[in-house]
Order: structure tokens, then C-alpha cells, then sequence
């Protein structure tokens, strides 16, 4: 099971130093997105109901679109640029993370 958090991405983000170990890094990204991907779907699908969701549909887009672009640089052997995407994405959660959060999203 993964569990996305700063540690985690920070992992896939050094395997990235290390290009026999590429095709892990693509392969944890889209376990990734698969899972923001289910997450996004489900927050639309009950946001008619519950008006508050709209905030972490909108959190949950951000995601989505910064690991399919992670992944679509990866794909173009854009190493560098799939990086820069995922440092972007460190960043993304940490802004998230609210103090009232559980401790996996400090680091």
C-alpha cells in the first residue's frame, strides 16, 4: 500500500538520480495519480451534496495535473523536468497540510 506523504514523494524523487530505477519512479507516479485520479472522482461525485468539497477537488485537480505531467515527462525522458514537477508536488503537500493534520504530512 502507498501512502503519499513528503517521505514518500521525497523517496520517488531520489530514485530519479538513479536512471536504472526510471521505470519504478513511473511506475509509483501513476499509482499515484491513479489514486488522486479515484480520490478527484469521488469528491465530484458527492460535491453537489456537500459544498465544502470544493476546495479539496480543487486541491486533488492540482495534484492530478502535476503527476500526469510528471509522468508525461518521464515518458519524454525528461528527467529533469519530472524532478522539478515532483519537487513542485513536495511543495503542493506541504502547503496542504494544515496543523490540524496528522503528523504524516510534517516532515
Amino acid at each position: 500500500m502507498l501512502i503519499i506523504d513528503k517521505d514518500s514523494v521525497s523517496s520517488i524523487r531520489q530514485k530519479l538520480d538513479d536512471l536504472s530505477r526510471k521505470q519504478e519512479v513511473v511506475d509509483d507516479v501513476a499509482k499515484m495519480l491513479e489514486i488522486k485520479q479515484a480520490l478527484l472522482w469521488r469528491s465530484e461525485a458527492i460535491a453537489p451534496c456537500c459544498g465544502s468539497l470544493c476546495s479539496i477537488a480543487s486541491q486533488l485537480n492540482r495534484e492530478v495535473n502535476l503527476l500526469e505531467n510528471t509522468l508525461a515527462a518521464l515518458g519524454g525522458g525528461d528527467t529533469a523536468q519530472a524532478a522539478d514537477l515532483l519537487e513542485e508536488y513536495l511543495h503542493l503537500l506541504g502547503e496542504s497540510c494544515e496543523s490540524g493534520q496528522p503528523d504524516y504530512c510534517q516532515s
